[in-house]
Order: C-alpha cells, then sequence, then structure tokens
C-alpha cells in the first residue's frame, strides 16, 4: 500500500476531511489530494506530525510490514549464528551481523547481536577500543522499548566496559543492575504451572547449575588481597572433588552435556597434582577422565534433551568453540606438548588417548 492510500484510509478511519487534516498540518487541501492520489508525498518533516494526528507509528505511515522485517532480522541472525558462530568464527559472525544491521538499521535485536560479536572478536584481538561497541549499545538503550533486551544490552555494555579497562564506567554500571532477589525468575519461580511452567523451571533451574558449578569452580581459584590463596591447599582439593561430585549428583545418567567443562577443568586440576607428585598412576586416571569430559563436551548432541530427572526434557543447547579448538583439540594439543609425558608417549595408554581424542579434535 502507497503513503497516499495509507493516508486516505488513516483519515476515513479517524473520520476527518481532508480540509480538517489540511488545516491540522497547516497546508491546503489539495495538497492531502495530491498525496492520496499519489501524485505527490509528505515531506519528511511532516511525517511526525501526521503520525501524531492518525496516533500511529512511522512504519505503520510508511507501509512498513513491522512483523515480516521482525522476522527477517531474526532469521539474518540465526543464519548466522548456524553458519559461523557454533564452529568459533567470530570475525565471519561479525561480518554477517554488520550486513544484517545495514539491511536492518532499525532492527535492535540485531545491534544487540552485533555488538556482541565484535565484543568477542575484539576481546580475543585484545583491543581496548570498543567505540562502535559502545555507540551501538547507547542507540539500545536510548531508543529501545524491550525492557528484556535493553537488559542484555545493559550486560553486554557492563562486558564491553570491563575489555575496555573503563572500570568506572563498569561499577556505574553494574550497581544499576537489579540484585538477585529482585529478578523475573526469583518472584516468578512458585508461579509457573503447565507445560510453558515446567520449560520455565528447567531452564532456570539450568542457570542455577550453571552459576552453581561456576562458583564452586572460582571459589577454588579464588586469591585474597595479597594474592594468596583464599583457602587451603587441602580445601582447594576438596572443592575440586566437590565440583566433580556435584556434575555426579546433578546428572546421575551422565548428560552433562555443555557442563562437561567444568568436569574437565576439575581433573585438569588433579592432572596438575599428580604431575608434581609424580604419580603416575593418578596422572592417567585423571587424563583419561579428563579425556571423557571433553570428549563429552564435542560430541554431544546440541539438539538433545537431558534425561537426568532435574532437567528431563529440556535442551540446553550448546557451547561456542574457541579460536584454538574445542576441547578435545585443547587436550590433544597439551599431551603432545607436554614433556613429562614425553618418556611415556609410546606407552599403549598414551597412544589409546591420543587416538580417542584426534577422532574428534577439531580446529574451526
Amino acid at each position: 500500500m502507497s503513503i497516499g492510500s495509507t493516508i486516505r484510509q488513516l483519515r476515513r478511519a479517524k473520520n476527518i476531511t481532508q480540509e480538517q487534516l489540511a488545516e491540522y498540518l497547516g497546508i491546503t487541501s489539495r495538497a492531502v489530494s495530491q498525496w492520496e492520489c499519489d501524485r505527490t508525498a509528505p515531506d519528511l518533516s511532516q511525517i511526525p506530525a501526521l503520525c501524531h494526528v492518525f496516533n500511529v507509528s512511522s512504519d505503520t505511515l510508511l507501509g512498513i510490514d513491522v512483523e515480516k522485517s521482525k522476522e527477517a532480522a531474526e532469521a539474518c541472525i540465526k543464519d548466522a549464528r548456524e553458519r559461523y558462530l557454533r564452529e568459533g568464527k567470530f570475525e565471519e559472525y561479525a561480518d554477517a551481523l554488520r550486513e544484517a544491521n545495514r539491511r536492518f538499521p532499525r532492527s535492535y535485536p540485531i545491534m544487540h547481536a552485533l555488538a556482541e560479536a565484535l565484543v568477542s572478536v575484539y576481546s580475543r584481538q585484545k583491543r581496548k577500543d570498543y567505540a562502535e561497541v559502545i555507540a551501538l549499545c547507547r542507540r539500545i538503550l536510548e531508543e529501545c522499548t524491550d525492557s528484556h533486551l535493553r537488559y542484555e544490552t545493559v550486560d553486554t555494555l557492563i562486558t564491553t566496559y570491563h575489555y575496555a579497562g573503563m572500570e568506572r564506567e563498569e561499577k556505574e554500571l553494574m550497581a544499576q543492575m537489579p540484585r538477585v532477589h529482585q529478578t523475573y525468575e526469583h518472584n516468578m519461580v512458585y508461579s509457573w504451572e503447565g507445560n510453558e511452567g515446567l520449560e520455565e523451571r528447567h531452564r532456570y533451574m539450568s542457570f542455577l547449575i550453571r552459576e552453581l558449578l561456576a562458583m564452586t569452580y572460582l571459589l577454588g581459584g579464588h586469591m585474597d588481597d595479597s594474592q594468596k590463596w583464599s583457602h587451603t591447599h587441602e580445601e582447594r582439593i576438596q572443592l575440586r572433588r566437590l565440583l566433580l561430585e556435584l556434575l555426579d549428583l546433578i546428572y546421575p545418567d551422565g548428560d552433562y552435556h555443555q557442563d562437561a567443562y567444568y568436569g574437565n577443568v576439575a581433573c585438569s586440576f588433579f592432572v596438575n597434582e599428580a604431575l608434581q607428585a609424580g604419580d603416575m598412576e593418578a596422572l592417567w586416571y585423571w587424563i583419561g577422565r579428563g579425556a571423557d569430559f571433553a570428549i563429552h563436551s564435542d560430541t554431544y548432541d546440541f539438539d538433545a534433551p537431558h534425561t537426568s530427572p532435574l532437567l528431563r526434557g529440556y535442551r540446553s543447547g550448546g557451547w561456542i568453540m574457541e579460536s584454538h579448538g574445542n576441547h578435545s583439540q585443547i587436550m590433544l594439543d597439551w599431551l603432545t606438548t607436554e614433556e613429562k609425558l614425553i618418556p611415556h608417549r609410546q606407552s599403549p595408554r598414551y597412544l589409546a588417548l591420543v587416538d580417542r581424542l584426534r577422532q574428534v579434535a577439531k580446529k574451526p
């Protein structure tokens, strides 16, 4: 539909004559007639006034199909993720989103996806100039009314300030964020019902599990103000064992999915312990367990549902491969470069481990 046809339709819906509309706008009724016959079109400066008279958005007035544009923009993001992000091709992913941003310059979801992609690229390049990312985030916060996307943007901006070394801005923005007990999930947890409620509870439980595992891992490596371990060596061992016990308790079916990462890092801790102690039996045990977690991370079906009771039926998705490879590749690189393992490179256990990892190791 042309803008002239839209003006005619909206004018009639409001029961306004051409003369009345012309009077509102300070123009002649002939000018309005010319618009509606598509002989001429309103000047850009008249668009806001027309939107005000008819109480519609400029997209509606100009005949832009907002829903179709939104669907097309979302499809661009999804396509870019599937083509590049899973493989850790961050620069190609950002380039695809730049092109999408040119096609849909008013799509805030694309702006946010591009901002996140650029943070991934720039942080890996050790860059400090994040002006483009900050500009994208600030535009979203100034113009977008979607509260969910605004909070996501604030989260991205906090990360951006961190990488850019803008500590004051980072802390000021973090102070504006709601505390855990003020979140949607905290307040809704007892209200979720039915199939949709189960999905919400699974999503929240998946988040809480990841937070629990992450905090257990981080506490084991926490240092005080003097850069000394906050826990004794024995306590750090206990925290790493607890991390593995939590994984087996939460996922009795072994469906760790992306949380297998925490099993892998816990095993790495014990591998180092065994190396320092010269305990070869313990070393092979922990390398083998670590390989199990790494291979699981790299081979499970991203679209497969969990089977363990806490998350049964929930699909938690996958992880993004880093630029240096998947988990199996990282472990394989370590196995083939660790000097203390040189005397064991022909042993059956070493060769079997390397063979298992090589079958799934992958670099982007």
